[in-house]
């Protein structure tokens, strides 16, 4: 059993070597910063509530940024690898497909959970400077953003392990925009007299990730307190979901001809 783990922790810590010596990541997170930071300016062209501007843009440049950061830096990972052939050596050693996109994935979030650990200090010390602190509504909203990203992470290496990157950056930024937009595919499933309608739209409900779910931002901002038990569901929703898009990434991986 130690064996079958080390491999994936092994290529994990490669994963995590990568890419601290990558361009791109290094780039998405200097310009999350530089958004961050720019929130003080924006915030003085407001009358009051500094914190709030501050907190809006700095939690949306989190996740706008770590979610780039888990689909470019994701698919490249696997896709990326397979379009280049470097994925062939790795995969002549006694390393499975399924120990190689749980290594890829571990690694990934690894640098994830950094980037927003980074990023909220930033956001931390802006808001010090702005004469504010950092509320635990605003680190619930960080924790579950992370997740969000970990979901994503998950869906850019399923989609890597069948398609092209470019193709495969196209559906997992598709699958962002629908799944924080599923709210209102609801809201219009329960106004729809169609009943081809009505069972349409159900079926991608339940299919695709409500990412909604994972967003507090809002609340943050507005320094309202979560709703008591909304934060536990909603982390064992984004995980199970990523465990789920895993397991599905595995099966299909595995079954690739990459000749």
């Amino acid at each position: 059993m130690n064996g079958v783990l080390r491999v994936p922790w092994l290529i994990a810590g490669n994963t995590v070597r990568e890419l601290v010596r990558s361009k791109l990541l290094h780039n998405l997170l200097l310009f999350a910063v530089l958004l961050i930071a720019s929130s003080m300016f924006v915030a003085q062209l407001t009358i009051g509530q500094w914190d709030r501007v501050i907190l809006d843009i700095g939690l949306a440049a989190i996740e706008l940024s770590g979610v780039l950061v888990a689909v470019l830096i994701g698919v490249g990972l696997v896709a990326g690898e397979i379009e280049r052939r470097t994925v062939y050596p790795i995969l002549a050693r006694p390393v499975t497909r399924g120990a190689f996109l749980l290594g890829r994935f571990l690694g990934l979030c690894a640098m994830l959970a950094v980037s927003v650990v980074l990023m909220m200090g930033v956001l931390a010390g802006v808001l010090r400077l702005a004469g504010y602190g950092l509320s635990s509504s605003a680190a619930v909203a960080a924790l579950l953003i992370l997740l969000e990203l970990a979901l994503m992470a998950a869906a850019a290496l399923l989609f890597g392990s069948f398609t092209r990157p470019i193709l495969a950056s196209a559906f997992s930024v598709s699958l962002f925009l629908i799944g924080h937009l599923l709210g209102d595919l609801k809201a219009f499933q329960q106004r729809s007299q169609s009943g081809l309608a009505k069972a349409l739209t159900g079926v991608v409900y339940r299919v695709l990730p409500d990412l909604g779910l994972l967003n507090v931002k809002s609340l943050a901002s507005n320094e309202l307190p979560i709703p008591h038990g909304l934060a536990p569901a909603a982390a064992f929703y984004g995980a199970a979901y990523a465990a789920a898009l895993l397991l599905v990434a595995v099966s299909i991986f595995s079954r690739r001809d990459l000749k």
